[in-house]
């Protein structure tokens, strides 16, 4: 009789629990721009670009010249900021790369025309060896390193303008990498000269960077790079 009961009884419970079903509420989450709905940066402190459109890399001279038209970002270091405010945007990144590529250059002729024995005038700047040209002038002629390094911090000082704005993507007061300085007036007026102008800067700098790690290597671990042991310190 019992096992009537239920039997009996269950078809009645049935439509109760199909009620529940249909009356609960479903969780959704509606994602307005690409990272979050409810920023939490104050306005005027980058609440306005985390949700803007951000340029991405395939539109950025030499993302994709050597490996097709795929951007190649293994390690998908462009996309992070997707996850976070706290994380550069691409035009952060290539404001890093080209700042380095133009120091590598720098560097790499500096090493190599001091190496030949090519020197500034006077008893302090001597030093052919690049590893230890830095500490050796600083010892030499403190007074004018320090001039040196102030000048820098001076131009690096006057030349941020809109520097962290890249960060978020924002590009309205500078473009990645245009300090506005072109004395000799290199920079082709056309769109497309520019470009490959763009392309040239960033594939020489993409080399020395290489060269400058290659001699660094070299220093640390004698004989590791083929062809400098013997040339360079």
């Amino acid at each position: 009789m019992a096992a009537l009961a239920l039997l009996a009884g269950s078809p009645a419970y049935a439509p109760a629990r199909l009620a529940v079903a249909h009356t609960q509420p479903q969780c959704r989450v509606q994602m307005a721009g690409p990272m979050y709905d409810a920023p939490l940066a104050p306005s005027g402190m980058g609440q306005e670009f985390i949700n803007s459109e951000r340029k991405p890399l395939s539109e950025y001279v030499g993302s994709s010249v050597e490996l097709g038209d795929k951007p190649w970002d293994p390690w998908s270091l462009t996309e992070l900021w997707k996850v976070s405010a706290n994380n550069p945007d691409v035009a952060w990144l290539r404001e890093a790369e080209l700042k380095h590529g133009r120091l590598s250059m720098l560097a790499f002729a500096g090493v190599l025309a001091t190496n030949g024995g090519l020197h500034l005038p006077g008893e302090f700047w001597t030093d052919s060896d690049w590893t230890t040209a830095l500490g050796s002038t600083f010892g030499k002629n403190s007074g004018g390193m320090t001039q040196i390094v102030a000048a820098i911090g001076i131009i690096e000082g006057t030349s941020s303008k809109g520097l962290f704005d890249l960060w978020l993507g924002n590009t309205e007061k500078r473009e990645p990498g245009n300090l506005g300085f072109d004395p000799l007036k290199l920079m082709p007026p056309t769109p497309v000269a520019a470009d490959k102008m763009r392309l040239k800067e960033l594939k020489n700098g993409r080399m020395a960077m290489i060269a400058m790690a290659g001699f660094a290597s070299n220093h640390f671990i004698p004989g590791s790079v083929p062809g400098l042991q013997g040339f360079l310190p």
